[in-house]
């Protein structure tokens, strides 16, 4: 199959089912589209243009993408960069950042399409974009303020402060935020690199009776399987009382499904994922 990846052909023979959001980040590098939520498709931070629509990438299988355009941030052309990244500095819309990469392509497809959008029509097409920083004002002030340049042609000039106390500054690394450049956790990439996967509890309470790893160490790409046995020291955590296990051993209650019951080490995420699923957990379930 072939496609257009911001203006450049690529030629795609691998997974049909392999999402359009790891095809970007994990083959083309492309770090501006972000995994909130994937594949739950509920947060918007992995919004792309396909064929100018704006599209969820981690739920867009790549066999669905033949002869496609698809855009993202990286693509949008000095311009529009140019313009979004001050008009969110400008307005304060852009926080801890994460979100703002898939908001700002949500905004250029709305744009696109009217190019004189009402603080109304933003928010509507917002909705699906969720950010947990900025109560969205902020971020609607600001893709009002980016409509009015591109609709006009102008530039919007960078956000300067005087560095006095009591005025305006403008956030430090916002340009990189906005632009889906800042690297987070996860778009960090070094060579070598091993990827790890929780076995999370079934069971909000149950008395864990056994935890069978055996399976998981002979799948492939795996290195090292860990339980509670396997820490050096104590496991007890808490920021008043240290009383909240890191891991569940055997003979334990869990008391909620984000417990851990272990923790898998391969060299690729999938295969990590696998082996945590491969770990089969006994339980008395209270």
């Amino acid at each position: 199959m072939q496609f257009t990846l911001n203006g450049e052909v690529r030629h795609y023979d691998g997974d049909p089912e392999l999402p359009l959001l790891s095809y970007l980040r994990d083959v083309e590098g492309i770090i501006s589209p972000k995994d909130g939520c994937a594949p739950q498709a509920a947060c918007g931070c992995c919004l792309v243009h396909v064929d100018g629509k704006g599209v969820l990438a981690c739920v867009t299988a790549m066999k669905r993408l033949d002869g496609a355009e698809i855009v993202t941030v990286e693509g949008l052309g000095d311009y529009r960069q140019s313009v979004y990244a001050n008009a969110f500095v400008s307005c304060g819309g852009v926080q801890c950042g994460f979100c703002i990469p898939g908001m700002v392509m949500q905004a250029d497809a709305l744009i696109n399409q009217n190019p004189a959008p009402t603080r109304d029509e933003i928010a509507h097409v917002m909705r699906q974009n969720l950010c947990r920083c900025t109560g969205y004002k902020k971020i609607i002030d600001a893709i009002e303020m980016a409509a009015e340049a591109i609709r006009l042609e102008e530039e919007l000039p960078p956000p300067a402060g005087d560095g006095r106390i009591g005025s305006r500054q403008p956030k430090y690394h916002a340009r990189d935020l906005v632009l889906g450049q800042h690297r987070y956790v996860d778009d960090i990439r070094i060579d070598g690199l091993w990827h790890g996967a929780l076995r999370f509890s079934d069971h909000p309470r149950a008395l864990v009776k056994a935890i069978d790893i055996d399976g998981a160490m002979g799948m492939p790409g795996v290195k090292a399987v860990l339980t509670a046995k396997d820490f050096p020291g104590d496991r007890y955590i808490g920021l008043i009382a240290q009383d909240w296990p890191q891991m569940i051993d055997i003979g334990e209650t869990t008391r909620y499904i984000g417990d851990v019951m272990a923790l898998v080490v391969a060299e690729s995420e999938a295969e990590a994922r696998a082996a945590a699923a491969a770990i089969m957990v006994a339980y008395e379930v209270l």
